[in-house]
């Protein structure tokens, strides 16, 4: 059994529902540790359970939307915003987290997976609306307009899969930093140190997966490993626990992939079958018509036929056995 992010989605149920449970896994708290420990400056020299400790409550799996993009703005319903424009956007996975510093900050975190680094546009800038959008929704939430110093930093962090080989498995920041042209003006960082997208890219079994997240999110959505295999390193690996649901979760995520590969491979053979069919009736049309032209009528004898296809002949060319 093989699992694998990279699946599209648009088409089938079980695609959809496979993608929605692969934001799930990415949810829980523990996996969430690892990516932000890696791209987050504010928790970096944190452990993995002091990080887990921070994320205030439940991640929010595609229930704010872009458009709209208020924290707190959830349905039980219809949970995606629709624009003739921009299409139907909702935010992956929202959460924040709250360092344990002395001077606690407040970061606004959005998660994305991406089957395709290539979409049509560039990602790193979608994470940049996206990032524009989550500072403009917290007026009057998170600060108001007579305090811009209220403004909570946010994350954009967007993973990747089946990254190209010339990229391989990569990780890049891009975020707001002061450069003077003239000096003089002190070096507040905090004042501009508003956005970054984070941009991690994954491509299983390449030789450069030296960085631990790296290993971890390629184990996690392996094409390559069974259920068994990724659950064991989970556990013995990354000590993930795995009575916390997570098991659940990928147990879930694993029989979906399955689904939907069986069912890849049951489509394929009947197109195989009937491609394969239509080029025998093809060939053997010709053949017959061959013979039909040059009066060899006895050599028809010599060709294997199902009933099926010896009545279709014999009707099409008016050929008596």
């Amino acid at each position: 059994m093989k699992t694998g992010i990279t699946t599209n989605i648009e088409s089938d149920n079980h695609k959809r529902k496979y993608d929605a449970q692969c934001k799930k896994v990415l949810s829980d708290k523990h996996i969430l540790a690892y990516i932000l420990k890696n791209v987050v400056e504010e928790v970096e020299g944190y452990t993995i359970e002091e990080i887990i400790r921070c994320i205030e409550g439940s991640p929010e799996i595609g229930s704010v939307s872009v458009l709209e993009g208020g924290p707190g703005r959830i349905t039980e319903e219809n949970t995606e915003d629709v624009s003739s424009e921009e299409g139907t956007l909702s935010y992956d996975i929202r959460f924040s987290i709250i360092t344990k510093e002395q001077e606690k900050i407040k970061l606004l975190i959005d998660l994305e997976a991406q089957k395709n680094m290539n979409p049509g546009y560039r990602i790193v800038t979608r994470g940049i609306v996206y990032c524009g959008r989550m500072i403009s929704s917290q007026i009057n939430l998170e600060f108001t307009l007579d305090n811009y110093d209220g403004c909570k930093k946010v994350y954009s962090i967007w993973l990747c899969f089946q990254a190209p080989e010339y990229i391989g498995n990569a990780v890049s920041l891009y975020h707001i930093r002061k450069e003077d042209l003239i000096c003089g003006i002190p070096d507040e960082k905090k004042a501009y140190d508003k956005l970054c997208v984070a941009q991690i890219c994954l491509r299983e079994n390449s030789d450069d997966a030296r960085n631990e997240m790296i290993r971890l999110l390629n184990t996690v959505f392996s094409q390559s490993m069974t259920k068994e295999e990724i659950l064991e390193q989970l556990e013995k690996e990354y000590r993930i626990p795995l009575d916390t649901g997570v098991r659940k979760e990928i147990d879930f995520m694993c029989n979906l992939s399955e689904m939907i590969e069986e069912k890849g491979r049951a489509e394929g053979r009947i197109q195989g079958r009937t491609e394969g069919r239509m080029e025998g009736e093809k060939d053997l049309g010709t053949l017959v018509r061959l013979l039909v032209r040059d009066r060899k009528m006895d050599l028809l004898e010599e060709v294997t036929l199902n009933k099926e296809m010896r009545e279709k002949l014999y009707r099409e060319y008016h050929i008596t056995e």
